[in-house]
């Protein structure tokens, strides 16, 4: 009898370490469903970097911004003066449900969005970033399958942690994918103990009020994107206490298309030790490479 109830007790214990939690499945499908959205980033056909001056769109060579196939040669100019953006369109594009061939505004106050057949493009400003960023929601590579891989969840990697704010919030430099830059504010430092050994991240702070953290680990570059992954934290309780779920760090978007505005972990979030839960490297067909 008593063996028996070894047995049973082992095979409970092998299963509670081989069963994924409901919530990390239900976080896996939450992630990949987002990729797919509209407002997600494998439907993605270019981004192109704008500065003060003339720009030309078309699908000719020698335009600015190259358009992809089904655009005309020459689509539309437009202007930047600081930021301000005036667009003259040569053909008609959708705008509000209206018909519009010119339009100027303040991309920083105002979001707008141009459609054309399939196509929408707007002025997307993030990571440092200030570029016009076209989506095609007919994107032939979205009914292809799209495979994430992970680690083996752990519990191990399910730390407990504090928070320890700064006296003053620090203004921080955060390196691109870009190859450029561009200040967030830093609030503290997130400390927690793994097998003995203590280590700190940098976060910022999204507008959610949700804790985001770039980090980098022994891991890049061999199993995992070289360019690190991102995590999101709850933010800490009245006691400065929190929770950090590795098995929730992901990919940043960079790894499926290169049409993407990524933060790079600064050197404050690059641990020594190996961080062997969350999602593994993406090795599959870039989405931007439809139209590169």
């Amino acid at each position: 009898m008593k063996l028996r109830f070894l047995i049973f007790f082992l095979i409970v214990l092998s299963c509670s370490e081989t069963v994924n939690p409901e919530y990390y499945e239900d976080w896996k499908l939450r992630r990949k469903n987002a990729l797919y959205a509209e407002d997600g980033f494998l439907n993605l056909a270019g981004l192109y970097q704008i500065e003060d001056g003339k720009h030309k769109m078309g699908s000719a060579e020698g335009n600015d911004m190259l358009m992809p196939n089904g655009f005309p040669d020459n689509f539309a100019e437009f202007t930047v003066k600081d930021s301000i953006i005036t667009f003259k369109y040569y053909v008609p594009v959708l705008f509000e449900n209206k018909l519009i061939t010119e339009i100027s505004y303040n991309y920083f106050e105002d979001f707008n969005f141009f459609d054309r057949g399939s196509f929408r493009w707007f002025v997307h400003i993030d990571s440092g970033v200030i570029g016009i960023r076209l989506r095609n929601f007919n994107h032939p590579m979205l009914k292809s399958g799209l495979e994430i891989n992970h680690f083996t969840y752990s519990k191990r990697w399910v730390v407990n942690a504090t928070f320890k704010p700064f006296e003053n919030p620090k203004r921080a430099v955060i390196p691109n994918f870009q190859g450029g830059s561009y200040y967030d504010i830093v609030p503290g430092k997130i400390y927690f103990n793994y097998e003995g050994t203590e280590y700190s991240f940098e976060p910022t702070v999204r507008s959610s009020g949700r804790y985001f953290i770039a980090f980098g680990d022994l891991t890049n570059g061999e199993s995992t994107y070289g360019g690190g992954r991102f995590l999101y934290l709850d933010p800490p309780d009245s006691n400065n206490n929190m929770t950090i779920d590795f098995n929730m760090a992901y990919n940043p978007p960079c790894v499926f298309s290169t049409f993407t505005t990524c933060p790079l972990p600064p050197r404050e979030n690059i641990l020594p030790v190996a961080i062997t839960a969350g999602e593994l490297d993406y090795n599959g067909v870039l989405f931007s490479s439809v139209y590169e």
